[in-house]
């Protein structure tokens, strides 16, 4: 009988990591596909309002979905359009409430005339679920820009 119990739990456990692991592929593209669509809301609504961004380069972290706004929109500055944007997912590791998504992606986006394309990245995406919705809590990603392709916009 405790070995069919302990079947039983390990089979409805790893079902629903299938379904967390579903829940944060899902993350993983929504917050390409918000960049793509230029819905900035969408793109925020994503976060956790204490959530981190950990920049490429060594740059400072930007903390607080405020601050995030203010780091990506600010209308201070022209609007960066994500014309294109593929992200791989290669792994996810799921513990509790708390989700990682480990990938690959490649990145286009318009800035002030000028397009760049970064033809690989890596990044990780971290989430915590809380009211039984994944948010991203943490974002990290590095490329080479010795490998971006530049061009001015007509």
């Amino acid at each position: 009988m405790k070995i069919f119990i302990i079947c039983i739990c390990c089979f409805l456990s790893a079902h629903l990591y299938a379904d967390d692991q579903e829940e944060l592929k899902i993350l993983d593209q929504s917050y390409a596909n918000a960049w793509k669509a230029g819905d900035n809301k969408a793109v925020l609504s994503l976060f956790t309002t204490d959530a981190v961004l950990i920049p490429h380069h060594g740059d400072q972290p930007i903390v607080g979905k405020e601050a995030i706004q203010d780091f990506w929109f600010n209308p201070k500055y022209p609007p960066t359009l994500v014309p294109e944007w593929n992200r791989v997912p290669y792994e996810i590791i799921i513990n509790g409430d708390v989700g990682i998504v480990r990938g690959r992606s490649k990145l286009v986006w318009e800035y002030d005339g000028v397009r760049t394309t970064i033809p690989e990245q890596n990044y990780v995406l971290i989430a915590f679920k809380k009211d039984n919705q994944w948010k991203i809590k943490w974002l990290t990603w590095n490329d080479d820009p010795r490998k971006w392709i530049q061009e001015k916009l007509q």
